[in-house]
C-alpha cells in the first residue's frame, strides 16, 4: 500500500519568541551550504533528497552564519566580525558527558585572538585558551550540513523523521522518501509550503488521514483581507494622486448636474424638503459669511504693515486678497477635493506676522527705491510663499507623510502659536492706538500709549475683547461671537448718530473709524501692484527663509486640525494625505491668482456644519456670497469702527497666548514650558524665524536632558535569575546554581546616545567597584541589545571604553541580540569594538551572540569548563601540582555553608591562602567542593593555608590513593543514567531504581532523526545518555526551542498526562537514549506500583524545574 502524506502547514509567517534570536537578520547568514560544510567540526548528517525543503524549525536551526560578510566589505575592515556561538552547542554536550563521566575531560585547543576566561582565572593569565574550538565556520548543529544518505524505514510502525536541508516550501522535519514518491504525493503542487510526513500503512493506520495542527493550516489558508489587497497595489505618485483628486471633484460636479435634471427632485415632498434644507443652508451661509467678514476685518485688513507709510493705504487691498484666498479654498474643498462637505477655508492667521517680517525686510533691502517697486516685490513674495506652501503640501500628500508630520514636538508648535498671539496683541495696540510704525519697547512709546488722547482708543477694544471672552465662557453657543459684534457695531452708531449726532468725518479724524479708501478704488486694485519689471530679485531672495518658516505652520496645523475636525463632525472616511493634496492645490492656485495661504479652519467649519452647512451646495453658496461681498468693493471699510477690529485682534491674540502660556502651565515638563515661554518672547519681541529656530534648539536640548535622566538600562539580572534554557545534567546544574551569580545580564533599550551611555558606564563601574566586587564577584557581563533601536558614535565609543575598564578586573563583556547588518551592529563595528585585530592584545573584543539564550549558554559553559578543569587537574596522577587533601563525607560539618557565588571569605576561607587570592576563583572552588561532596565524590577539597604545606610533601602514590571513584561509575546502563538523572529529584537509591531498568529499551538516533512531532500521541518517555537533542515548540504566540543534553529527560509531561506532544524533538547529532514505552509503563504500574508512582513524581518535578526555567527566561527576555 503506498504511503499517505500528512501535511502540516508551515508557511505562515513566524512569530518568534526571544529564544529564536529574531534580531539576527538574513544578511548575517550564508545562502549556500559550502561554508558550513567546510567549517570547523562539521558533524555527520543525513542528506535530504533534492526535492526536500528547508524547514521552519527556527531561523537559527536552518540558516548558516558565515565568517565573512560580503555586504560589509565596503567598510574596509581588515577582519570582519563574526558571532561567537560556533562550537557552543557542541561544548555543552561535551561538558555534559564529563559530568556523567562517560568521557575523560579534554581541554579545548587554543585559537588565536580569543582569550579563555577559564584559563585566565586558573593560571592568573590574560591570554588563555579559546572559547570555541576553531576559528573556522560555526560548528553548531544549526549550521552543519547533512552528509549521509537516508535509508527508508520498512517497519510498520511510524518511521523516524529525518532532518536535513530542504527547499523553501518544505518543513525542517520531514520523513525519508525518494523524489518520485514526493512528486506523486504532492500532486505536483510544488509550492504548497507544507511539511509532509510519510506513514507506512498498517492495521492501525486510519483510513482517512487527519491533518495535524489545524490551527496553522487555517491561518495559512486565510484569504487576504481587503486592506492587504489594497496595500498590494501601490498608489500612483504625485501626478496620479492629483489626477485622482480632480476626478473626485469632477464626480461631485457631475452628480450635482444629474440631481438638477432628475424629475424625482421636483415632487411636492422633495420641494418641501428642499425648502426646509434651503432655509438651513441659508442660515449656515449667513453665519459663514459673517465669520469671513469678521476675519477679513481682524487680520485681512492688517495683511500689510499699515504703520509703514508705504503700506498705509493697503488695508482694503488686504481685505480683497483675503477674500480671494477664501473663495479659492472654499471652491476647492466644496467641489470634492476634501472629504468634508461643509469645510470652510480661510486665510491662516499665523501668516500675518511673517508677512510683516517679509515686508519690512524688503523695505530695508530696497531703501530709497520707488514705493511701487517695494509694493510689487512684497506682494509677489506673498504669492510665492503661498505657492511654496502648496507645493510642500502636495509633496507631503503624494509621499503619504501626513501622519509623520503630526509627530513634530507639540510644545514648539504651542510656543509658535503663543508668539503669534503676542504679535496680534501688539498689532491690536498699533491698530487701535493709530501708532505710526511698529510698537517700540521704549519710554517714548509708553508715554504715547498713556497720553490723554490715546489711552481710551486701545483700552476700549481690550475691554471689549475681555468681555466677549467672559461671555463665551458663560455660554457655549456659536452665535455669541457674531451676535456680540453685531450689537457692538449697532451700539456704536446709535451712540454716534442717535445720541451724540456726530458727523462721521470728525469721528474718523479722532481715530474711531477707519479712513475712507480713495475714491474709485476697485475690489481688484491689488492686481495693479503686480509690476514684474520693478521687482528686486535680491530682496525677494532674502525672504526665502521666512517663506519656509511660514510654511512650517501649515505643515504642522493641517495634520493636527484635520483629524480633529474629522472627530468633531464624525467623518469616518478621513484620509490626511488626501486633505494635504487638497490644501496643496488650494494654496498653489491661490498663489497663482495673486492671493495668499489658506487652510481648512477648524472652528469655522464646526460652526458651519453644526448650523446646517454640511453639504457641498452650502459650501459653494458660501463661496458665491463671499465673492459678492468682495465685488461690493472696499468702500465699507471706511464705516467700520476701529474698536470693533481692535477687539477682534485682541481676542485672537489673547486666546492664542492663553492656549500657549496658561493652558499648558503645570501640564507639561518644566523644560518644555520654558521652551514655550522663550519662543513666545523671542517671536514677539525680536524675530519670528529666530524664535522658531531657538525653539527647535531648546527642544533638542530638552530632549537630551530628559532622555539622559532616564536610564537606558531596562533591567538587570543576576545569573541566578537569568539562565539559559539548556537542560543540563544534575551535577552541572548543582554547580551552576552555586556560581551563576557571577553572570550579570544587563538589558538595554531605546536609542543609545551620548546622554544615556553615561548611566550605563556608571552602573558597570559600580559592579566592579572594590567593595561590591569583593561581596559579589562577577565573571561575565552580558549586554543585551535586543531592545536597542540604534546607537550613536559616542555611545559606541563608550562601549569600547567600558570593555577596557572591565578587562582591568578580568571581567568579560559579552554582547547579545545584535545583527551585523543592522544599525546597532554596524555602529559597533565602525569603532572597531567587534574586531579581533584591534591592536590591543590586553583587551580582547567582546564576544557577540545572536540572542541572549546562546550568550547565557556560553557563559555557563565557561563556568563548567573551570569546574571540570579543576576536577581533572586535582584527580590526575600526572599533574605537577599536588592535589587537594581529601576529607571524607563523614568528616565534614553538616552545618557548613555552601557557596552560592559570593566571596569565599564569607565561608571561612582565609584570604592568605593563594587559592582564594581571587574572589571569583575562591567562590568557584567552594562551589566545586560542595558539588563533589553532594555527588559522593569528595576528591576535590579545598585546603586551608595550614594544610597546604602538608599536601605539598605528599607522594604521588598517596595522591592517587586519595582519589575515590564515583559511586555509580561501575553500574551498567540504563541504571547508571537513571541514577544520575534522578539523583536530586528522588531520595530512592540504586536498589529501588534497579527494578525499573529492564523496562527501558536502548534507542540509537542518527543525527537529523526526529523522535516525535507536535501533535503525536505520547508513546514514550526518554532519558538521553549520549548526543544532543533539540525541542522545537510551535505555539500561537510564536516559536522557541530547548537544547537537551545527556543526563536529562524529554517527553515526560505529555507521557504522564496522556496529552498530545507539545513540541517536536530531533537529534542534533548521533544520540543514544533510553525509552520507556506506554506498554512498558502500564506493565510497571501493574507489577511495581510504588516504582511507577515514584517515577511519576520525578517526571512532575523535572517538568516543574523546566517550566520555571522557561518562564524565567521569557520574562527576562521580554523585560
Amino acid at each position: 500500500m503506498p504511503p499517505r502524506l500528512f501535511s502540516r502547514d508551515s508557511s505562515s509567517a513566524e512569530q518568534q519568541l526571544p529564544f529564536t534570536g529574531d534580531s539576527v537578520s538574513e544578511a548575517d547568514f550564508a545562502q549556500d551550504q559550502w561554508q558550513a560544510e567546510n567549517g570547523a567540526q562539521s558533524l555527520p548528517r543525513r542528506i535530504r533528497d533534492s526535492s526536500m525543503a528547508p524547514g521552519t524549525l527556527s531561523g537559527s536551526y536552518t540558516r548558516n552564519p558565515i565568517r565573512s560578510f560580503a555586504h560589509q566589505t565596503s567598510h574596509g575592515f581588515a577582519d570582519t566580525p563574526h558571532y561567537s556561538s560556533q562550537g557552543v552547542r557542541e561544548r555543552s554536550s561535551q561538558l555534559a558527558s564529563y559530568a556523567l563521566e562517560s568521557e575523560d575531560y579534554q581541554d579545548r585547543p587554543h585559537r588565536p585572538h580569543r582569550h579563555s576566561f577559564a584559563d585566565a582565572e586558573t593560571f592568573a593569565g590574560r591570554h588563555g585558551g579559546p572559547l570555541a574550538e576553531h576559528h573556522g565556520g560555526r560548528s553548531s548543529p544549526d549550521t552543519g550540513r547533512w552528509t549521509d544518505t537516508i535509508e527508508e524505514d520498512s517497519e510498520a510502525e511510524t518511521p523516524n523523521t529525518v532532518i536535513g536541508p530542504q527547499q523553501a516550501h518544505e518543513s525542517f522535519f520531514s520523513p525519508a522518501r525518494d523524489s518520485n514518491k514526493a512528486s506523486r504525493g504532492s500532486g505536483g503542487s510544488g509550492g504548497s509550503g507544507a511539511p509532509e510526513i510519510v506513514i507506512q500503512d498498517s492495521e492501525r493506520t486510519p483510513l482517512l488521514p487527519q491533518t495535524r495542527l489545524s490551527r496553522l493550516d487555517s491561518q495559512h489558508k486565510q484569504k487576504p483581507t481587503e486592506s492587504q489587497l489594497r496595500t498590494a497595489h501601490a498608489r500612483p505618485g504625485l501626478p496620479g494622486r492629483i489626477k485622482e483628486s480632480f476626478a473626485a471633484s469632477r464626480e461631485h460636479v457631475v452628480g450635482l448636474g444629474r440631481s438638477l435634471i432628475d424629475p424625482k427632485n421636483y415632487t411636492k415632498e422633495a420641494l418641501l424638503s428642499g425648502a426646509i434644507g434651503g432655509v438651513q443652508i441659508t442660515s449656515a451661509v449667513f453665519l459663514g459669511l459673517l465669520l469671513n467678514l469678521l476675519d477679513a476685518l481682524s487680520y485681512g485688513y492688517i495683511l500689510f504693515p499699515l504703520g509703514a507709510p508705504i503700506f498705509s493705504s493697503t488695508g482694503p487691498d488686504g481685505i480683497s486678497i483675503f477674500f480671494v484666498s477664501c473663495i479659492v479654498s472654499q471652491l476647492c474643498y466644496s467641489l470634492g477635493l476634501s472629504v468634508f462637505k461643509g469645510g470652510v477655508g480661510s486665510e491662516m492667521i499665523e501668516v500675518v506676522p511673517f508677512f510683516h517680517k517679509m515686508a519690512y525686510s524688503i523695505m530695508h533691502q530696497m531703501e530709497g527705491k520707488p514705493p511701487e517697486a517695494v509694493i510689487a516685490t512684497t506682494i509677489v513674495s506673498y504669492c510665492l510663499s503661498s505657492i511654496l506652501t502648496g507645493l510642500i503640501f502636495l509633496a507631503l500628500g503624494a509621499f503619504k507623510l501626513g501622519n509623520l508630520v503630526s509627530f513634530f514636538p507639540r510644545h514648539i508648535l504651542i510656543g509658535c502659536i503663543g508668539g503669534v498671539g503676542f504679535f496680534l496683541v501688539v498689532t491690536g495696540i498699533e491698530v487701535s492706538a493709530r501708532l505710526e510704525g511698529n510698537l517700540n519697547y521704549d519710554l517714548e512709546t509708553l508715554h504715547k500709549l498713556f497720553s490723554s488722547d490715546t489711552w481710551y482708543l486701545w483700552t476700549l477694544p481690550l475691554a471689549l475683547a475681555i468681555t466677549i471672552m467672559i461671555l463665551r465662557r458663560l455660554s457655549k453657543s456659536p452665535f455669541v461671537l457674531p451676535a456680540f459684534f453685531i450689537v457692538v457695531f449697532a451700539t456704536f452708531y446709535i451712540i454716534v448718530k442717535g445720541i451724540l449726532h456726530k458727523d462721521l468725518e470728525p469721528v474718523r479724524n479722532s481715530g474711531w473709524i477707519f479712513e475712507l479708501p480713495e475714491a474709485g478704488v476697485k475690489f481688484y486694485r491689488f492686481y495693479s501692484y503686480f509690476k514684474f519689471g520693478s521687482i528686486d530679485g535680491s530682496a525677494l531672495i532674502s525672504t526665502i527663509p521666512t517663506m519656509f518658516a511660514l510654511s512650517f505652520f501649515g505643515i504642522i496645523h493641517v495634520p493636527i486640525n484635520v483629524p480633529a475636525l474629522g472627530a468633531a463632525v464624525r467623518e469616518d472616511n478621513l484620509d490626511v494625505n488626501r486633505e494635504l493634496i487638497a490644501h496643496g492645490i488650494s494654496n498653489t492656485l491661490s498663489g497663482f491668482l495673486g492671493s495668499i495661504q489658506n487652510y481648512l479652519v477648524y472652528a469655522n467649519s464646526v460652526m458651519f456644519i453644526d448650523n446646517g452647512g454640511n453639504s457641498r451646495t452650502a459650501g459653494v453658496m458660501l463661496a458665491v456670497a463671499t465673492t459678492a461681498v468682495w465685488i461690493a468693493g472696499p468702500t465699507m471699510v471706511g464705516y467700520i469702527p476701529i474698536c470693533l477690529v481692535g477687539a477682534l485682534i485682541f481676542l485672537l491674540g489673547i486666546d492664542l497666548m492663553k492656549e500657549a502660556l496658561w493652558d499648558t502651565f503645570g501640564k507639561c515638563h518644566k523644560l518644555e514650558y520654558l521652551t514655550i515661554l522663550v519662543i513666545v518672547l523671542i517671536m514677539g519681541i525680536h524675530d519670528f524665524v529666530v524664535g522658531i529656530f531657538v525653539g527647535i534648539v531648546l527642544a533638542c536640548v530638552s530632549y537630551v536632558v530628559q532622555s539622559s535622566r532616564h536610564s537606558a538600562i531596562r533591567a538587570t539580572y543576576s545569573g541566578m535569575i537569568a539562565e539559559s534554557t539548556v537542560r543540563r545534567p544534575r551535577a552541572d546544574s548543582r554547580y551552576l546554581n552555586k556560581v551563576r551569580a557571577q553572570i550579570r545580564t544587563i538589558k538595554l533599550g531605546g536609542f543609545l546616545f551620548f546622554g544615556t551611555i553615561v548611566s550605563v558606564e556608571e552602573y558597570m563601574r559600580s559592579l566592579i567597584d572594590d567593595d561590591t566586587f569583593e561581596k559579589n564577584p562577577i565573571s561575565f557581563i552580558i549586554v543585551d541589545f535586543s531592545h536597542v533601536m540604534d546607537v550613536d558614535f559616542s555611545s559606541s565609543e563608550g562601549f569600547q571604553r567600558i570593555n577596557r575598564i572591565l578587562n582591568t578586573k578580568n571581567v568579560r563583556m559579552i554582547i547579545s541580540g545584535i545583527s551585523f547588518s543592522d544599525p546597532v551592529g554596524r555602529a559597533l563595528q565602525n569603532v572597531g569594538l567587534l574586531l579581533d585585530d584591534n591592536g590591543d592584545e590586553d583587551c580582547p573584543p567582546p564576544q557577540v551572540f545572536e540572542d541572549l539564550n546562546t550568550a547565557l549558554e556560553s557563559c555557563e559553559n565557561e563556568l563548567l569548563e573551570i569546574f571540570h578543569k579543576h576536577c581533572n587537574r586535582h584527580s590526575s596522577k600526572q599533574q605537577s601540582t599536588p592535589p587537594m587533601s581529601i576529607t571524607g563525607p563523614m568528616e565534614t560539618n553538616p552545618s557548613e555553608p555552601v557557596a552560592t557565588g559570593g566571596s569565599p571569605t564569607s565561608f571561612g576561607a582565609s584570604s592568605l591562602n593563594p587559592i582564594f587570592s581571587s574572589p571569583r576563583r575562591g567562590a568557584r572552588l567552594m562551589a566545586a567542593r560542595s558539588t563533589m561532596r553532594e555527588s559522593g565524590d569528595d576528591s576535590l577539597s579545598i585546603p586551608d593555608s595550614s594544610s597546604l604545606n602538608t599536601s605539598l610533601n605528599t607522594s604521588p602514590n598517596t595522591q592517587a590513593a586519595q582519589t575515590t571513584p564515583s559511586r555509580w561509575r561501575n553500574f551498567a546502563q540504563p541504571l547508571r543514567i537513571i541514577l544520575q538523572t534522578f539523583e536530586d529529584v528522588s531520595t530512592k537509591n540504586e536498589d529501588f531504581w534497579q527494578v525499573v531498568a529492564p523496562y527501558f529499551s536502548r534507542k540509537e538516533y542518527p543525527a537529523g532523526t526526529a523522535l516525535y512531532s507536535r501533535g503525536d500521541d505520547p508513546d514514550g518517555f526518554y532519558i538521553l545518555e549520549k548526543g544532543r537533542l533539540r525541542t522545537e515548540y510551535e505555539l500561537d504566540q510564536g516559536n522557541f526551542f530547548e537544547v537537551i543534553l545527556p543526563g536529562t529527560t524529554c517527553g515526560e509531561l505529555p507521557f504522564f498526562s496522556e496529552t498530545d506532544r507539545t513540541g517536536t524533538v530531533a537529534a542534533e547529532n548521533d544520540s543514544v537514549a533510553w525509552l520507556l514505552t506506554r506498554e512498558k509503563y502500564n506493565e510497571l504500574e501493574r507489577k511495581e506500583k510504588d516504582v511507577a508512582t515514584e517515577l511519576l513524581k520525578v517526571g512532575l518535578k523535572l517538568t516543574k524545574e523546566r517550566m520555571d526555567a522557561i518562564t524565567s527566561y521569557v520574562l527576562v527576555t521580554a523585560s
